[in-house]
C-alpha cells in the first residue's frame, strides 16, 4: 500500500509485524490436513488453520511460525524431502 501524500508531504505508516511459516498443503477436508500435521509435527509446531477462497474453505496446514528466512529454508527442504513437493514459505 502506498504512503499517503497531504499537503505535499509523505507520511511513514507503521509496519504490522509478519511471521514465517511452511505451508505444506491446503485442504477441503479437515481430516487430511490434521493427518499431515500430524505427520509434520515432528519437524516444528505444527497447525492446521482455515482460509475461505470464495466460496470454498480450505484448511491450511502450516509449520511455524519460524524465525528467520534461514530457518524457514531449512524447514521448506525437509518437507520437500519427505514428498510434499507442493510446500511453499508464507508470511502472514
Amino acid at each position: 500500500k502506498a504512503a499517503p501524500i497531504v499537503d505535499g508531504r509523505v507520511w511513514q505508516l507503521p509496519v504490522h509485524p509478519t511471521q514465517i511459516y511452511v505451508q505444506a498443503g491446503a485442504f477441503v477436508r479437515y481430516d487430511n490436513a490434521r493427518q499431515l500435521g500430524a505427520k509434520l509435527s515432528s519437524l516444528g509446531p505444527a497447525k492446521v488453520t482455515t482460509a475461505q477462497v470464495g466460496t470454498q474453505q480450505f484448511y491450511r496446514v502450516r509449520l511455524g511460525p519460524i524465525a528467520t528466512v534461514e530457518q524457514a529454508d531449512m524447514v521448506l527442504s525437509r518437507v520437500i524431502s519427505i514428498g510434499h513437493p507442493e510446500a511453499r514459505i508464507v508470511v502472514d
